[in-house]
């Protein structure tokens, strides 16, 4: 679950402000230089612990998900944050929890919300999907749209994250620490599933009829997905993925296609031995489009859509967990042209990244990996560089 990136494409670091406070507190700021120009930090909510999922509503108000089991309604203007009540019981324990959350591109005709969590059954734990209604900070009208097959032992790789388009809903799933599992075609453990954006299967996804072969399916190959955003122009389904020990990856999901996990990896074991016969590549099987040879546990992914860093327009941003700091990754005709890395300075673990309303950059971060001291942060751009610079 950690990354490095790969040697022959270039990382740019930002250069660490002058002074800056020493606690992350409510209207604390920071300012940076990044390749590009300058911008400021600021703190604008805590209270949370593990801040996972984050979707604005249409009112520029943010739903936070926090791991161990809250949903928060956060007002961005001024730093509010309310409990919301309704949220399903989640298993917390490790990778577990109050996951991901997604608020439907029709929401002021529908008022949909979706959100996955970690659930314990009679038979083990597993990533279940619902949706709901948002009515006086309560979640109503809550239906379940699906349950990963089959629930399993353990606290580890519920995935999740959610991405919703043109009528369907995609959903990744890690597969539970149960490497293999990831290549069999019986188990949704360690894919990527598509189904319409009420629960229905579609009747278009590629393993649909093969005999032994879930429906949902849409990819396969993957070991614990935590990233997944669609790229705003071209339309492609871009996803984060946790290595083993490295091999963290970029990859461009497409229909039906095997991303190689555990069969092809550039990781490796946490004792450091190779990962089954140490193949980076094999037939049949995609390469990432971009990969960390150390650990860089990469989370939440967003393209920016905003106005008010122009020259960052369409680039992908990357939370990473290990050794801490948010990717800038620039990328042309579905591959990835080069890198930066932003708040090095800070440490924080960028868990979630997402555009606001605003056109400013709200990320969900922890500062300590036992779980606590949560901030919620955002990224403007200094005044007298608003437009920043011209990419070199």
């Amino acid at each position: 679950m950690r990354f490095v990136f790969v040697a022959t494409l270039a990382a740019l670091t930002s250069v660490q402000a002058q002074s800056q406070p020493s606690a992350d507190t409510v209207g604390a700021s920071w300012e940076y230089d990044s390749q590009l120009g300058r911008y400021r930090v600021e703190v604008i909510a805590t209270g949370v612990r593990v801040p996972f999922g984050m979707a604005f509503l249409p009112d520029s108000r943010a739903l936070i998900t926090d791991r161990p089991g809250t949903l928060w309604l956060l007002d961005i203007r001024t730093g509010t944050m309310t409990r919301v009540a309704g949220v399903p019981a989640v298993s917390d324990s490790v990778d577990g929890g109050l996951l991901d959350i997604e608020v439907h591109p029709d929401y002021v005709r529908n008022g949909w919300l979706y959100f996955s969590y970690a659930e314990k059954t009679d038979t083990g734990k597993a990533t279940v999907v619902e949706r709901a209604r948002l009515r006086d900070a309560r979640l109503v009208d809550r239906q379940r749209l699906f349950a990963a097959y089959p629930a399993m032992a353990g606290d580890y790789h519920f995935g999740s994250r959610l991405a919703l388009r043109d009528g369907y809903l995609f959903i990744t799933l890690g597969e539970r620490e149960s490497s293999a599992l990831a290549q069999e075609l019986w188990t949704d453990l360690g894919k990527i599933v598509r189904l319409y954006d009420d629960g229905r299967m579609p009747n278009d996804n590629p393993f649909v009829g093969r005999a032994g072969a879930r429906p949902e399916i849409w990819s396969y190959g993957h070991r614990n997905p935590h990233g997944l955003a669609f790229h705003p122009q071209t339309g492609e389904l871009w996803e984060s993925e946790h290595g083993p020990l490295g091999g963290d990856e970029i990859n461009v999901i497409k229909r039906g296609l095997n991303y190689g996990w555990p069969t092809v990896t550039f990781g490796r074991e946490y004792d450091g031995g190779a990962v089954g016969d140490g193949l980076t590549q094999a037939p049949g099987m995609e390469a990432p489009v971009f990969h960390y040879a150390t650990s860089a546990a990469l989370s939440g992914i967003a393209f920016y859509t905003g106005s008010a860093f122009p020259q960052w327009r369409n680039n992908l941003f990357v939370g990473a967990m290990t050794p801490r700091f948010l990717a800038r990754l620039v990328v042309a005709n579905g591959r990835v042209d080069r890198e930066e890395k932003l708040l090095l300075e800070k440490k924080w673990r960028v868990r979630v990244v997402q555009t606001g309303p605003d056109g400013f950059i709200y990320l969900g971060v922890q500062r300590a990996s036992d779980g606590t001291g949560g901030v919620i942060a955002r990224i403007r751009p200094v005044a007298e560089s608003s437009g920043l610079g011209r990419e070199r």
